[in-house]
């Protein structure tokens, strides 16, 4: 009896992804159902469709419009998941999440130019101080987050969660306001 691989079906993803001095949005091709799945993948670099990218330090520049862009994974300091089919997994994950199989932890993180405050959710058996040397990924999940810009005045923003760069971690602190 032959053996198959189930594939699911390609589909554009769109991602949202920061570095310390651009926004780029843009979309993915792929059979992966989140940007978890893109970002750690053994893939070092990420093409893009469709892309827009806007400066960071002159908000008020247009941003460039192109149909592709080449984006290096480990200048990515964090990505905003915004897919419906994450918004769906993040409700599921909400719940699990409550029934206490993972542990919440409140902490600071400073990546760069962005310090963001968020709940890290951990295996029992993990503790938080470990998060950053023992993870196998290298990009982590992070919920009901805050996330300020440190080189502008602008507001902080808000997001249902990110996903940081470990290796872009600064510090790392518990007890976030």
């Amino acid at each position: 009896m032959p053996d198959f691989i189930y594939r699911l079906p390609e589909r554009w993803l769109t991602l949202e992804l920061f570095t310390n001095y651009h926004r780029i949005v843009g979309q993915v091709f792929s059979a992966e159902l989140r940007t978890n799945g893109i970002l750690n993948s053994s893939d070092s670099q990420i093409l893009l469709e469709r892309v827009s990218t806007s400066h960071l330090l002159k908000p008020s520049d247009e941003a460039l419009e192109s149909g592709f862009a080449r984006v290096n994974k480990e200048s990515i300091v964090l990505a905003v998941p915004n897919d419906t089919h994450e918004t769906d997994r993040l409700a599921q994950a909400a719940r699990v999440y409550f029934r206490g199989e993972l542990l919440q932890h409140r902490v600071l993180a400073g990546l760069g130019n962005f310090e963001i405050s968020g709940n890290l959710h951990l295996e029992p058996e993990l503790e938080l101080t470990q998060v950053l040397m023992h993870r196998e990924e290298s990009f982590i999940g992070m919920t009901d987050v805050t996330i300020n810009f440190l080189p502008t005045s602008a507001r902080p923003v808000t997001a249902n969660s990110v996903l940081i760069n470990r290796s872009k971690v600064d510090f790392l602190c518990a007890g976030a306001p």
